[in-house]
């Protein structure tokens, strides 16, 4: 055969292995298509009951993070999988809401959970999933929850005891500035694990030691069957600060509505972000709530306002508060915990977990002190509670001054 031949019979041969590898190319192509692995999380929260309205919440909070997360390619070292969201209702008590992490951890393979927002219930949960071995992610407050020894749980909270030392020093900062002076002090609040944590160093050393009286001290188990009684004490005794810890929309507004009626002007200093949802506004009215602030564990920030433009947006609430925050931050670490692990397995997404300094992205920037770090209980290093305030008919971060959205005003006077 000539060159020409030849070289007209290479030219062959290479178009046909060209062919060939174009025709492979869907086939070679699947492997790596297919290596795209789903992340499932559960939310166990309460979507029914009494605090059904925080369990929204933070399933809103939840889904806004998930689909910025796809928005942004999904989890790349899963090859761009999704995050998939189960939820299920932990109901209206520790009975429900245990079987509720239950039933959705022995369903399917769940990666990581979030939940359960009332201390007591995540009290509980959260030995479900110690047992099973997933990691849990939790804003509840009671300091009992990272002090079992657990290597699943990780606490993004400041604890309740935290919360009260910082409440009572703002709170006597506050009075101090517009001269007056705090000596009565009332405790109000139902039984549930974060609000005994809470009054619990108030009643036995923080008060005392600032030479603060406890004049009222009413603790109930929900629901609460008349505020009557509650309020009366409160009008005979004229406490000049209440600590107050109605965890549910139903018994705090009893207590609001007869502090309204019976002219009660103390100020208020609530315990989490329950005190803070829209539906105060129209139950109880701005001028009364310009009365209130609380202490939670996450609350708007400045420069944050892109953040809370897209979470009103997408759902039309008219603020954002700690629930939705929360969860909102919780998808992204389980996300950046498992670009970290490469993997789905709770086991390694836990152990990654364990070992995160995040210093920047979503997660990090939306929670003081703006990096996320764990300790060896599980609980999140330099977690500072937040102080919010009701002013003009919506509650703004007020404490640390640093990064606060207005200044606290004292409404002192009975």
């Amino acid at each position: 055969m000539n060159a020409a031949g030849t070289d007209r019979g290479r030219g062959v041969r290479a178009l046909a292995i060209a062919l060939a590898v174009l025709l492979a190319a869907p086939t070679l192509l699947a492997p790596a298509l297919a290596h795209a692995e789903d992340l499932k999380i559960t939310l166990v929260a309460p979507l029914s009951g009494r605090w059904a309205r925080q369990g929204q919440l933070k399933k809103m909070g939840a889904e806004m993070a998930i689909a910025e997360v796809e928005a942004q390619g999904g989890i790349k070292a899963l090859g761009g999988g999704k995050i998939v969201l189960r939820e299920a209702d932990a109901g209206d008590s520790v009975e429900k809401a245990v079987s509720a992490a239950q039933r959705a951890l022995s369903r399917e393979k769940i990666s990581a959970g979030i939940g359960s927002w009332l201390s007591s219930f995540t009290l509980g949960v959260t030995e479900v999933a110690e047992r099973l071995q997933v990691p849990w992610f939790t804003l509840s407050y009671a300091d009992s929850i990272t002090e079992r020894g657990f290597k699943y749980t990780f606490q993004s909270s400041p604890v309740s005891s935290l919360q009260a030392d910082q409440a009572l020093d703002l709170i006597l900062d506050l009075a101090k500035r517009n001269n007056q002076q705090l000596k009565k002090a009332a405790l109000v609040g139902d039984n549930t694990a974060a609000i005994v944590f809470f009054f619990k160093p108030l009643r036995e050393k923080l008060l005392k030691a600032k030479g603060i009286d406890i004049v009222v001290d009413e603790v109930w188990t929900p629901p609460l069957a008349d505020a009557t009684a509650i309020v009366q004490k409160l009008r005979s005794s004229q406490p000049d600060i209440v600590f107050y810890g109605a965890t549910n929309f139903p018994d705090s507004v009893q207590v609001l509505q007869k502090v309204k009626e019976f002219g009660l002007k103390t100020p208020f200093m609530g315990v989490g972000a329950w005190l803070v949802t829209p539906e105060y506004v129209k139950t109880v009215g701005k001028e009364l709530l310009d009365n209130v602030m609380s202490v939670t564990a996450a609350h708007p920030l400045k420069g944050q306002e892109d953040l809370v433009k897209r979470f009103t947006q997408r759902t039309g609430e008219p603020f954002m508060t700690q629930d939705p925050l929360m969860s909102y931050a919780h998808v992204w670490i389980i996300k950046e915990a498992a670009e970290l692990a490469k993997s789905t397995d709770p086991k390694a997404i836990r152990d990654a977990v364990a070992r995160l300094d995040l210093r920047s992205g979503p997660a990090a920037s939306t929670l003081i002190p703006g990096y996320i770090k764990y300790d060896d209980r599980g609980r999140r290093v330099g977690a500072t509670p937040i102080i919010v305030q009701w002013q003009g008919g919506e509650p703004f971060t007020v404490v640390p001054a640093e990064l606060a959205t207005r200044k606290p005003v004292w409404h002192g006077g009975k």
